[in-house]
Protein backbone atom coordinates (compact mmCIF):
# COMPACT_ATOMS: atom_id res chain seq x y z
CA UNK A 1 0.00 0.00 0.00
CA UNK A 2 0.94 3.92 -0.53
CA UNK A 3 2.35 5.82 2.34
CA UNK A 4 -0.63 7.57 2.41
CA UNK A 5 -4.25 6.40 1.21
CA UNK A 6 -6.32 8.62 -1.23
CA UNK A 7 -9.50 7.72 0.43
CA UNK A 8 -11.33 10.19 -1.87
CA UNK A 9 -10.26 7.96 -5.04
CA UNK A 10 -13.37 4.97 -4.85
CA UNK A 11 -10.85 2.39 -6.61
CA UNK A 12 -8.61 3.07 -3.75
CA UNK A 13 -10.96 3.09 -1.29
CA UNK A 14 -12.47 0.01 -2.28
CA UNK A 15 -8.81 -1.62 -2.23
CA UNK A 16 -7.82 -0.12 1.60
CA UNK A 17 -11.35 -2.00 2.52
CA UNK A 18 -9.76 -5.28 1.30
CA UNK A 19 -6.81 -5.02 2.76
CA UNK A 20 -8.32 -3.63 5.62
CA UNK A 21 -10.36 -6.82 6.38
CA UNK A 22 -7.62 -9.13 5.61
CA UNK A 23 -5.07 -7.23 8.07
CA UNK A 24 -3.43 -6.12 5.44
CA UNK A 25 -2.77 -2.23 6.23
CA UNK A 26 -0.06 -1.08 8.26
CA UNK A 27 -1.19 0.88 11.41
CA UNK A 28 -1.04 4.59 10.07
CA UNK A 29 -3.34 3.16 7.44
CA UNK A 30 -5.38 1.32 9.36
CA UNK A 31 -5.90 4.56 11.77
CA UNK A 32 -6.84 6.55 8.59
CA UNK A 33 -8.96 4.16 6.95
CA UNK A 34 -11.11 3.68 10.39
CA UNK A 35 -11.39 7.40 10.56
CA UNK A 36 -13.06 7.54 7.16
CA UNK A 37 -14.99 4.69 8.24
CA UNK A 38 -16.82 6.17 11.57
CA UNK A 39 -18.72 8.57 8.91
CA UNK A 40 -18.78 7.00 5.66
CA UNK A 41 -21.36 4.35 4.74
CA UNK A 42 -19.63 3.64 1.85
CA UNK A 43 -16.43 2.61 3.61
CA UNK A 44 -18.73 0.65 5.92
CA UNK A 45 -20.61 -0.73 2.96
CA UNK A 46 -16.97 -1.94 1.11
CA UNK A 47 -15.93 -3.28 4.01
CA UNK A 48 -19.20 -5.80 4.88
CA UNK A 49 -18.83 -6.77 1.10
CA UNK A 50 -15.28 -7.75 1.47
CA UNK A 51 -16.16 -9.49 4.45
CA UNK A 52 -19.23 -11.75 2.53
CA UNK A 53 -16.60 -12.30 -0.65
CA UNK A 54 -13.86 -13.76 2.13
CA UNK A 55 -16.00 -15.68 3.61
CA UNK A 56 -16.73 -17.50 1.10
CA UNK A 57 -13.42 -19.52 1.96
CA UNK A 58 -14.02 -20.47 5.70
CA UNK A 59 -18.15 -21.39 4.40
CA UNK A 60 -17.45 -23.76 1.10
CA UNK A 61 -13.87 -25.02 1.76
CA UNK A 62 -13.57 -28.77 3.81
CA UNK A 63 -11.39 -28.08 7.07
CA UNK A 64 -8.06 -29.18 6.66
CA UNK A 65 -6.01 -30.41 9.35
CA UNK A 66 -2.15 -29.50 9.28
CA UNK A 67 0.64 -31.34 9.78
CA UNK A 68 2.20 -31.79 13.23
CA UNK A 69 5.22 -30.00 12.07
CA UNK A 70 3.45 -26.92 10.66
CA UNK A 71 2.21 -26.47 14.49
CA UNK A 72 5.84 -26.95 15.98
CA UNK A 73 6.46 -24.29 12.89
CA UNK A 74 3.89 -22.17 14.43
CA UNK A 75 4.93 -22.37 17.63
CA UNK A 76 8.56 -21.93 17.53
CA UNK A 77 7.77 -18.89 14.92
CA UNK A 78 9.45 -15.72 15.67
CA UNK A 79 8.86 -12.42 12.96
CA UNK A 80 12.80 -13.60 11.53
CA UNK A 81 11.18 -16.72 10.66
CA UNK A 82 8.23 -15.63 8.58
CA UNK A 83 9.75 -16.60 5.42
CA UNK A 84 10.68 -20.08 6.26
CA UNK A 85 7.67 -20.83 7.78
CA UNK A 86 5.21 -19.88 4.25
CA UNK A 87 7.60 -21.83 2.66
CA UNK A 88 6.43 -25.31 4.61
CA UNK A 89 2.98 -24.41 3.89
CA UNK A 90 3.79 -24.79 0.19
CA UNK A 91 2.06 -28.19 -0.17
CA UNK A 92 -1.29 -26.73 0.41
CA UNK A 93 -2.57 -25.93 -3.48
CA UNK A 94 -5.61 -23.99 -4.90
CA UNK A 95 -8.21 -23.01 -2.47
CA UNK A 96 -7.43 -24.82 0.48
CA UNK A 97 -3.95 -22.61 0.19
CA UNK A 98 -5.52 -19.72 0.00
CA UNK A 99 -7.97 -20.32 3.09
CA UNK A 100 -5.22 -21.57 5.04
CA UNK A 101 -2.75 -18.42 4.10
CA UNK A 102 -6.40 -16.14 4.73
CA UNK A 103 -6.27 -17.51 8.32
CA UNK A 104 -2.57 -16.99 8.97
CA UNK A 105 -2.43 -13.47 7.47
CA UNK A 106 -5.22 -12.33 9.99
CA UNK A 107 -3.15 -14.32 12.99
CA UNK A 108 0.20 -12.48 11.95
CA UNK A 109 -1.98 -9.19 12.37
CA UNK A 110 -3.03 -10.03 15.63
CA UNK A 111 0.28 -10.83 16.81
CA UNK A 112 1.91 -7.02 15.80
CA UNK A 113 3.22 -6.19 19.20
CA UNK A 114 1.34 -2.75 21.05
CA UNK A 115 4.00 0.17 21.72
CA UNK A 116 2.19 2.26 24.39
CA UNK A 117 4.42 5.07 23.21
CA UNK A 118 2.52 5.09 19.61
CA UNK A 119 0.00 7.65 19.92
CA UNK A 120 -1.92 8.28 16.76
CA UNK A 121 -4.67 11.56 17.01
CA UNK A 122 -7.42 11.28 14.21
CA UNK A 123 -9.88 13.95 13.06
CA UNK A 124 -12.24 14.33 10.67
CA UNK A 125 -13.54 17.59 9.36
CA UNK A 126 -17.15 17.13 8.20
CA UNK A 127 -18.88 18.66 4.90
CA UNK A 128 -21.81 20.03 4.87
CA UNK A 129 -22.88 16.61 3.40
CA UNK A 130 -21.56 15.41 6.83
CA UNK A 131 -19.43 13.17 4.93
CA UNK A 132 -15.34 13.60 5.36
CA UNK A 133 -14.20 16.59 3.99
CA UNK A 134 -10.85 15.94 5.41
CA UNK A 135 -8.86 13.49 7.28
CA UNK A 136 -6.43 14.61 9.72
CA UNK A 137 -3.54 12.51 10.97
CA UNK A 138 -0.86 13.38 14.15
CA UNK A 139 1.79 11.20 15.07
CA UNK A 140 3.71 11.92 18.25
CA UNK A 141 6.43 9.37 16.98
CA UNK A 142 7.19 11.32 14.19
CA UNK A 143 5.71 14.79 15.23
CA UNK A 144 3.61 15.19 11.90
CA UNK A 145 0.62 16.47 11.23
CA UNK A 146 -0.97 15.17 7.95
CA UNK A 147 -4.22 16.55 6.13
CA UNK A 148 -5.84 14.65 3.89
CA UNK A 149 -8.86 15.92 1.28
CA UNK A 150 -11.28 13.65 0.83
CA UNK A 151 -14.17 15.99 -0.41
CA UNK A 152 -14.47 18.90 1.07
CA UNK A 153 -16.99 22.25 0.38
CA UNK A 154 -16.42 24.82 -1.66
CA UNK A 155 -15.26 28.42 -0.33
CA UNK A 156 -15.55 31.41 -1.14
CA UNK A 157 -12.71 33.05 -3.68
CA UNK A 158 -10.00 34.28 -1.51
CA UNK A 159 -10.85 32.66 1.22
CA UNK A 160 -9.52 29.44 2.46
CA UNK A 161 -9.97 26.95 5.80
CA UNK A 162 -7.26 27.59 8.41
CA UNK A 163 -6.66 24.63 11.01
CA UNK A 164 -6.09 25.60 14.84
CA UNK A 165 -4.86 23.44 17.82
CA UNK A 166 -7.34 24.88 20.62
CA UNK A 167 -6.02 24.76 24.54
CA UNK A 168 -7.79 26.57 27.23
CA UNK A 169 -5.63 29.65 28.79
CA UNK A 170 -2.92 29.58 25.61
CA UNK A 171 -3.39 31.34 22.44
CA UNK A 172 -4.49 29.11 19.88
CA UNK A 173 -1.81 27.86 17.29
CA UNK A 174 -2.41 28.21 13.28
CA UNK A 175 -1.44 24.80 11.63
CA UNK A 176 -2.21 26.91 8.48
CA UNK A 177 -4.52 26.04 5.48
CA UNK A 178 -6.28 23.06 4.26
CA UNK A 179 -5.18 21.93 1.38
CA UNK A 180 -7.83 22.30 -1.30
CA UNK A 181 -6.90 19.25 -3.00
CA UNK A 182 -3.96 16.38 -2.18
CA UNK A 183 -2.33 15.97 0.80
CA UNK A 184 -0.45 18.31 3.03
CA UNK A 185 2.04 17.55 5.61
CA UNK A 186 3.10 19.63 8.76
CA UNK A 187 5.49 19.64 12.03
CA UNK A 188 3.81 19.59 15.34
CA UNK A 189 4.48 23.15 16.67
CA UNK A 190 7.51 22.82 19.15
CA UNK A 191 6.59 22.37 22.89
CA UNK A 192 3.01 21.07 21.64
CA UNK A 193 3.25 17.15 22.47
CA UNK A 194 2.24 17.08 25.35
CA UNK A 195 -0.56 19.66 24.66
CA UNK A 196 -1.84 17.88 21.57
CA UNK A 197 -3.78 15.49 23.76
CA UNK A 198 -5.75 18.21 25.48
CA UNK A 199 -5.68 20.19 21.95
CA UNK A 200 -9.41 20.75 20.39
CA UNK A 201 -9.39 20.98 16.45
CA UNK A 202 -11.06 23.92 15.67
CA UNK A 203 -11.18 24.86 11.42
CA UNK A 204 -12.15 28.47 10.63
CA UNK A 205 -12.77 30.33 7.42
CA UNK A 206 -10.29 33.22 6.75
CA UNK A 207 -8.59 35.51 3.84
CA UNK A 208 -6.07 33.30 1.92
CA UNK A 209 -3.22 34.79 4.27
CA UNK A 210 -4.91 34.26 7.35
CA UNK A 211 -6.46 35.14 10.50
CA UNK A 212 -4.16 38.02 12.07
CA UNK A 213 -3.45 36.00 15.56
CA UNK A 214 -5.04 33.12 17.66
CA UNK A 215 -7.52 35.66 19.08
CA UNK A 216 -9.09 37.30 15.92
CA UNK A 217 -10.42 33.73 14.11
CA UNK A 218 -13.37 33.98 11.35
CA UNK A 219 -16.31 32.40 11.83
CA UNK A 220 -16.15 28.87 12.98
CA UNK A 221 -16.64 25.97 9.94
CA UNK A 222 -16.16 22.34 12.87
CA UNK A 223 -14.21 22.42 15.92
CA UNK A 224 -14.29 19.35 18.05
CA UNK A 225 -11.84 16.43 20.16
CA UNK A 226 -9.16 14.59 18.49
CA UNK A 227 -10.04 10.51 18.41
CA UNK A 228 -6.90 8.48 20.13
CA UNK A 229 -5.65 4.97 18.86
CA UNK A 230 -2.97 3.69 20.34
CA UNK A 231 -0.40 0.94 18.56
Amino acid sequence: MHDRLDLGNPDERNQAAADYVLGLLTPEEKAQFEALMAVSHEAQREVEEWREHLDVLNSSLPPVDPPKHVWKNIENMTGSQKESFWSSLRFWQGSAFASVALALMVLFANFQSVNPDNMEYVYVVNNQERSPGWILNASLNSKKLVMETVQPDSVPVGKACELWLVVDGVEPVSLGMLPESGTKEMTIPKGWEEKLSKAKIVITLEDQKGAPNGWDMGPVLDKGDWSTRTY
